[in-house]
């Protein structure tokens, strides 16, 4: 080929074909080009509908998540509750051993929710299947203290099935076949040791010894304080007493812990060195760490320091109610606040996560448990049943069973062993550990020096010479320096910065109207020296406080009904002259004559709502939102207790009255022979009141209740006037001023009606 001649490129002149360059594409990763380790790690974080989607993708990752239970135990069952379309999922998940799987099952077969089993026989068929899933379970459970027995726990029904009967039976016999963990056998002895019975608490002690013998710690640390006071005559065997403790302390029992703190502390007791005394103690106060709260914000997008602050303070208000322990309380505010950190919450389901805590926290440390009926009523209805049982649920999947976390009233509990306070000072030392509560920006400290840092507060605001002692400083390992910004912190977060102001401009105060109790001295109503004062006492220079508050006072209402549709507790206008009059819960105490008047309403409210078969403290709002007599809580009068000459229909779970209204006659027995009558009607959607759920309150209109009477004329019921009821009484008419005494439980509104709201007013007022 000569150069400088130019050929074309045909097949006589240039037969060799040109090469091409051909662009290398980058390599595309895909989950199946993935190591198996590493796809492992990938599937095992993914919620199970995730998964199940995943394997019906490709045969290769069929086959992965059908052999490998790691995957399957390890799947995401969040805001997932089992039906009869996904119960095998569950029941395969539970089975490769997933807790939450197993939480969920156990609970929803329990309480019929869930699974769809027929009435004959459900409570038997219900009561075998979750108490193999309980088993499961808690055989999965192997950090924390045991915690089924809280679902089969008293009370139980007397008469016919019950489920929690049946489970417990079932778990015994599973014990007695085989030998099983020490856990379940601690669960059955909790739930004997609860019963009044003599006979069942010798049994307790048969179980919780046979528990301890298979390796049971929290067994042995129950079966150690049974024996304690008999220890306690003798130096040398309370002496070997003491080391049984320190060694279940050392093995991780934090009841243990405390316990030995307090002796520790005590510094009087048999063979005991000071010395080691004091580093006991010491070590016990310095082990505890700061429980971080500002990730609260981050994993719920819609909250902010105020709608926490508004929940806690309607807690406040449950706990002072229902009279439950400053300890229930700061468990239950505890749990809200880890369930919080881990998974998100709709802002119109914040309230059924603070009661749920409640439900299952009194369950744990009380031994009047607030129930299931009486929680659901407690929210106004805004919840179901199911909602409940489903929060419970997710609640105990999500804390891994872990209930009970070091809380600062365990640490208050062992200083006030350390040293030994006024009344006064010891009351106000509590409530400055209360009002800690209600604020996030305390949690940079830990439970022990906030402990230390409220009976340093109160040690100074009550003027005491010496505050901080030389023994206080030994015993906690906290210097005056060191608890000083803590103080300063405290004081202004509980007494400086204003409270939140619900949507009519009143402050939500729960925790002080808490203290203005006489068993408190009446510490709330105490006038709180300023913050200059305080600074000055403490000897540091003083640093203006931030300036206003803290919390957005806008209008929150997310303690509402989702719907918006149906009426809600509000908030009064003067707290102190409305404390006196009030709705009574369905479990509040009753006189004889209520009790015998109100004994049929009862047994209808428990008739055929029942969550499952012969569970007492269940029954009575499955089916809809009844939870508790027509006649107690809406003033709806009875149907047996009232002659229907115009009876238009049944009222509905939603105590709906007919279109038109119904007309009610009853007699009157100082003049038999006439008849009084009236109509009531009801309200239409659009008059419903809103606002948030709260608990303390009256009942609405004081000066009486307008009804439509027979004549067109309102009809004025007085509270000062008390009706007579004898034995067989057709009316049930009750005086408000016979119940001011109780506890409220209920805040209604409490502003005056308009005409035209009374026209349509649709309870009566009791």
């Amino acid at each position: 080929m000569k150069a400088g001649v130019t050929h074309c490129r045909c097949s006589r002149c240039f037969s060799v074909p040109s090469k091409r360059r051909v662009k290398k594409r980058p390599r595309i990763l895909t989950l199946l080009s993935l190591p198996e380790d590493i796809l492992f790690h990938v599937l095992k974080g993914l919620p199970i509908e995730d998964i199940l989607s995943l394997r019906a993708v490709h045969s290769h990752l069929k086959y992965l998540i059908d052999n490998h239970t790691c995957i399957w135990a390890c799947a995401s069952f969040q805001e997932q509750w089992p039906s009869p379309r996904n119960l095998n999922i569950f029941e395969r998940a539970a089975e490769k051993g997933n807790f939450e799987a197993a939480v969920k099952l156990g609970i929803a077969y329990l309480y019929n929710e869930g699974p769809s089993v027929s009435d004959e026989g459900r409570a038997e068929v219900n009561g075998l299947k979750a108490s193999h899933f309980f088993s499961l379970a808690e055989c999965l459970n192997v950090s924390t203290v045991p915690f089924v027995w809280l679902f089969i726990r008293p009370p139980w029904s007397l008469g016919g099935s019950c489920c929690k009967a049946v489970v417990y039976e079932s778990l015994r016999r599973e014990c007695q076949q085989r030998n099983t963990r020490g856990s379940i056998l601690y669960c059955l002895a909790k739930v004997l040791s609860l019963f009044e019975d003599e006979e069942k608490r010798k049994e307790a002690l048969e179980m919780f010894d046979d528990s301890s013998k298979q390796g049971c710690l929290h067994s042995s640390y129950l079966l150690w304080e049974n024996n304690k006071k008999t220890a306690m005559s003798d130096p040398g065997r309370y002496l070997q007493s003491l080391r049984q403790l320190r060694d279940y302390a050392a093995k991780g029992s934090w009841e243990a812990q405390i316990t030995l703190a307090k002796a520790c502390g005590n510094r009087n007791q048999l063979g005991l060195e000071s010395k080691m005394s004091v580093e006991a103690v010491s070590q016990f106060f310095q082990a505890s760490v700061p429980l971080s709260k500002q990730s609260i914000f981050t994993v719920q997008k819609g909250m902010n320091e105020t709608m926490r602050y508004i929940l806690v303070d309607w807690l406040v208000e449950v706990a002072t109610m229902k009279d439950f322990s400053s300890l229930c309380l700061h468990m239950t505010i505890g749990c809200v606040d880890r369930y919080l950190k881990l998974r998100p919450v709709p802002r119109a389901r914040l309230q059924l996560l603070g009661i749920a805590c409640m439900v299952i926290c009194t369950r744990f440390v009380s031994k009047e448990i607030l129930t299931i009926r009486e929680a659901v009523w407690l929210t106004d209805n805004t919840y179901k049943y199911e909602d409940l049982v489903r929060m419970m649920g997710e609640v105990i999947s999500a804390l891994e069973g872990r209930i009970k976390i070091p809380t600062i009233v365990d640490y208050k509990e062992v200083l006030l062993n350390v040293v030994s306070l006024e009344r006064r000072t010891a009351s106000l030392y509590s409530f400055i550990c209360e009002l800690s509560l209600l604020n996030t920006g305390l949690c940079c400290y830990s439970p022990a020096r906030l402990s230390a840092a409220a009976l340093l507060l109160a040690k100074v605001l009550h003027r005491q010479a010496h505050p901080w002692t030389s023994q206080l400083t030994e015993n906690t390992g906290f210097s005056l320096e060191e608890l000083v910004p803590c103080v300063l912190s405290l004081h202004k977060k509980c007494f400086h910065e204003d409270a939140p102001k619900d949507y009519r401009q009143v402050s939500l105060i729960a925790v002080k109207q808490r203290f203005e109790d006489k068993r408190y001295e009446e510490i709330g109503k105490e006038e709180v020296m300023s913050y200059s004062q305080l600074c000055s006492l403490l000897g540091v220079k003083q640093e203006d406080p931030e300036p206003g508050s803290s919390y957005v006072n806008s209008v929150e209402t997310f303690l509402t009904s989702p719907s918006g549709k149906r009426s809600k507790r509000r908030r009064e206008d003067s707290i102190q002259e409305d404390r006196g009059s009030f709705v009574t819960t369905p479990t509040a105490e009753l006189s004889t004559q209520e009790e015998s008047l109100l004994d049929n309403f009862l047994d209808w409210s428990l008739d055929a709502c029942s969550g499952y078969e012969g569970d007492q403290e269940s029954e009575g709002e499955k089916e809809g939102d009844v939870t508790a007599p027509p006649g107690i809580l809406d003033g709806t009068l009875p149907p047996q207790d009232l002659k229907k000459p115009c009876c238009c229909q049944e009222s509905s779970d939603d105590e709906s009255l007919p279109q038109g209204g119904c007309r009610y006659i009853f007699k009157d027995y100082d003049h038999p022979n006439e008849e009084s009558g009236f109509t009531i009607t009801q309200a239409s959607p659009g008059e419903a009141s809103s606002g948030y759920a709260s608990v303390n309150g009256t009942s609405p209109p004081t000066d009486g209740t307008f009804l439509k009477a027979s004549l067109g004329q309102p009809l004025r019921l007085l509270k000062d006037k008390i009706v007579q009821l004898p034995s067989r009484s057709e009316s049930c008419l009750h005086s408000a001023s016979g119940r001011s005494s109780r506890r409220q439980a209920k805040r209604k509104n409490v502003m005056p009606y308009s005409e035209e709201e009374k026209n349509h007013l649709g309870f009566l007022s009791l």
